[in-house]
């Protein structure tokens, strides 16, 4: 009897299921050809308005071929479009254009140019021109080498809350390096990248924490600061964290935590790690060895959830 009934209700639960999925199959095959007729409509518009001279739509062009959205992937396509729009002043175009000509693609490798267009938007108050032309300055790219003209523009695209800029203006006033040394200053730079996510700015802000430059010494603010840059897999904060759990400054002394973040450190190619994992791993009893090894495991698992900065 019972298998008479399972029998029974088997075909029309079988005919509503195939029934089910053929439609859901069917709204999704439409759906995916509806979003496939709107892209292909938009590059034809985007396509057409390029041609007709539009800089926006030359640039956005350009932003496709480069990416490879919706068509195949083409840098020489791409900075001939970039190329038609800065001629016309845009300057998002100029800036793309001027980084295929940092890495050379689609263009020849070359940094002069790459400056060029990098002036142009600068000038135009564009902040990631403006720190790239700084770093243009700095690393004597394209340029002659200027640390007092790096700072400059570092400054005016960190004053746009560029964060990058602040770090690179925070390292600047914290070496002297084309402005005066100023630990004060480098401390507030430092502060408003790193409030930003920047790991770089989240490391050298705890730095100055606990060695009270420029900021009031505070070994547990320098750890919090610590903290955040190393969940982002910034090799230098980890190993700083480390050495705070060695020594007990800020938090609770414990080696295993400590053994645990310099292994990573050392991991991701910081060298100051090496020698404090020899240094610390000398003082773990077999059991705080092992214990710190399971703990790296489950930190690696960790961070990989955590993008870099």
């Amino acid at each position: 009897m019972f298998i008479w009934i399972v029998s029974v209700l088997a075909i029309p639960l079988t005919a509503f299921f195939f029934i089910f999925f053929y439609l859901l199959k069917r709204d999704y095959f439409q759906n995916k050809m509806r979003s496939l007729a709107r892209t292909f409509f938009d590059f034809r518009v985007i396509r057409r308005q390029a041609k007709a001279g539009y800089a926006a739509a030359q640039f956005n062009l350009g932003v496709m071929y480069e990416r490879g959205k919706n068509v195949p992937q083409s840098f020489r396509a791409s900075a001939g479009w970039y190329h038609k729009a800065a001629e016309q002043g845009d300057s998002q175009a100029q800036v793309n254009l001027g980084f295929l000509y940092v890495h050379g693609r689609g263009v020849p490798q070359n940094s002069q140019e790459a400056a060029r267009w990098f002036q142009k938007a600068a000038t135009q108050g564009d902040a990631d021109a403006q720190y790239n032309l700084g770093v243009a300055y700095e690393q004597g790219e394209g340029l002659p080498q200027a640390f007092s003209k790096a700072a400059i523009w570092f400054q005016k695209a960190a004053k746009q809350g560029h964060a990058v800029a602040q770090n690179s203006l925070g390292i600047a006033y914290a070496s002297g390096r084309g402005v005066p040394q100023n630990f004060q200053e480098a401390a507030r730079w430092f502060q408003k990248a790193a409030a930003q996510g920047h790991a770089g700015a989240q490391n050298s802000l705890g730095l100055a924490h606990s060695k009270g430059q420029g900021i009031f010494q505070n070994n547990k603010k320098a750890v919090r600061w610590f903290r955040k840059a190393a969940k982002q897999g910034y090799a230098a904060a980890q190993n700083n964290l480390g050495v705070a759990y060695a020594r007990g400054e800020g938090l609770p002394k414990d080696m295993v935590r400590a053994y645990a973040w310099v292994v990573h450190a050392s991991n991701g190619g910081n060298r100051e790690a090496v020698a404090a994992k020899q240094l610390i791993g000398e003082q773990l009893t077999p059991a705080q060895y092992k214990e710190a090894m399971a703990l790296l495991k489950k930190r690696l698992v960790f961070l990989k959830k955590s993008p870099k900065t």
